[in-house]
């Protein structure tokens, strides 16, 4: 499927970009690309930032003169009394009017608004960056996944050759008369537990496959594939300080910014709550004409007004207002200071993890080397008769392990890498920012 194409159903309907190919494998940033263009939480954040931006429009609208066009049609039928008789006449009036009204002074009351309104908007922006970071590390993290239950899935082959090899060398001894049933049943087990591994395993690759492609917004039956983990991977993780670490994440990460903005529109809100309950000074300009019946007009007329607007009482309105804006704007603060330890948390952790990480992928590729010569030994040894069926399970299941261990620590380098990369918001850093780990 290429091109434009749009993949639909009752359920689905996601736009494919170009670059989307079934048959060739897709890289990382070219899956990133279709989820940032599909994934239904960066549309809703989008769609709440546009929202935000028309409301702040709406907040600067008391800045400007209200103009407000009426015209009117009157149909009025009575009688006039005089000397005589009473006589029925009707009359007709028709006439258009215009008003102009204007808030000249409200001490700051529109300019705090537009201030909330205006943070308001910073803060579902920020919001909306945030969620891109945030589906960038779950794609990256789904993709690292896959990839991580392909590697086991390989290692699962590789553990029922092995269990082959020491299943087929136990009924080679037995066929002599050179071991004892007993070394063929436990061969045989082994053999068999690596089988339901390799089974399960394979179930495990699919449901993985399917996380990814519905984080990305795909369909989970859509099939394509992705590029594998390379057989040489570079680590070495020149990491800064963690408090280098930290400072940077608190200039880049776009949560605890909108917390900031949240915080700043709270405020603003709170000074305009404050600022309701004092005059506001406004003025009012009218300007029409009547049309009579039988067309007979009267001139021109006009009114202008200066009003003051003073709020004396109103069951204690404004003043609950006030407390109202208070609680918000301690609420605001109080999340923003859960957000800050939560970055400072996910930082440190992070700047640990990749240098566990880095510890971990050299010594499992070691590992995996010493449990493959132990096997090797171990098996050959029991060919010649100079060591026992136990050996040989022993050092199958140390060869085994070994082989998770290490698809386990690739997956664990290449996480490390993008959680501390959004622990300190640099997923989405311009070329010109230096990044947190060289």
């Amino acid at each position: 499927m290429r091109g434009n194409a749009l993949v639909s159903s009752r359920f689905c309907k996601t736009l494919l970009p170009p670059s989307f190919d079934s048959k060739s494998e897709m890289s990382l940033a070219e899956l990133l690309d279709i989820a940032l263009q599909n994934n239904p939480v960066t549309k809703q954040t989008w769609a709440q930032a546009r929202s935000a931006a028309a409301a702040y429009g709406q907040s600067l609208s008391p800045f400007y003169p209200n103009v407000a066009f009426d015209g009117s049609f009157t149909r009025q039928r009575g009688t006039f009394v005089d000397e005589g008789p009473p006589t029925l006449f009707f009359q007709t009036t028709a006439g258009p009017d215009a008003t102009l009204s204007y808030t000249l002074f409200d001490f700051g009351q529109r300019t705090a608004a537009a201030m909330a309104a205006r943070e308001a908007l910073y803060y579902a922006d920020l919001t909306h960056n945030q969620q891109i970071q945030a589906v960038i590390q779950i794609v990256m993290d789904d993709y690292y996944n896959y990839l991580y239950q392909i590697q086991v899935l390989r290692a699962s082959e590789m553990d029922i050759k092995n269990a082959e090899a020491a299943l087929d060398a136990a009924n080679q001894k037995f066929a002599l008369g050179l071991a004892a049933l007993g070394d063929v049943a436990q061969a045989r087990t082994q053999y068999l537990q690596s089988k339901i591994n390799l089974t399960n395993q394979k179930q495990y690759v699919e449901n993985s496959f399917a996380q990814l492609a519905t984080d990305i917004g795909l369909p989970a039956n859509l099939s394509f594939k992705v590029q594998q983990i390379p057989d040489q991977i570079s680590m070495q993780p020149l990491l800064e300080s963690v408090d280098t670490l930290i400072a940077k994440a608190q200039t880049q990460r776009q949560d605890f910014l909108a917390s900031q903005s949240q915080v700043r529109s709270k405020e603003a809100s709170l000074l305009q709550a404050k600022r309701a309950m004092l005059p506001v000074l406004g003025t009012n300009l009218d300007f029409g004409k009547y049309y009579f019946q039988g067309g007979a007009s009267e001139d021109y007329h006009w009114t202008a007004v200066i009003s003051l607007d003073f709020p004396i009482f109103r069951g204690f309105y404004y003043k609950n207002g006030v407390r109202q804006a208070e609680a918000n704007l301690e609420l605001a603060r109080a999340q923003m200071m859960q957000t800050e330890l939560s970055i400072i948390q996910d930082v440190t952790t992070s700047h640990m993890n990749v240098k566990t990480a880095a510890l971990n992928l050299t010594d499992t590729a070691e590992y995996v080397k010493a449990a493959e010569l132990e096997f090797n030994i171990a098996l050959g040894n029991y060919k010649a008769g100079t060591n026992t069926i136990l050996n040989v399970m022993s050092a199958q299941s140390s060869l085994a392990d070994a082989r998770a261990k290490r698809a386990a620590a690739q997956k664990e380098w290449f996480t490390a890498l993008a959680s501390i990369a959004y622990a300190t918001g640099s997923l989405c850093a311009t070329p010109n920012e230096a990044p947190c780990v060289d």
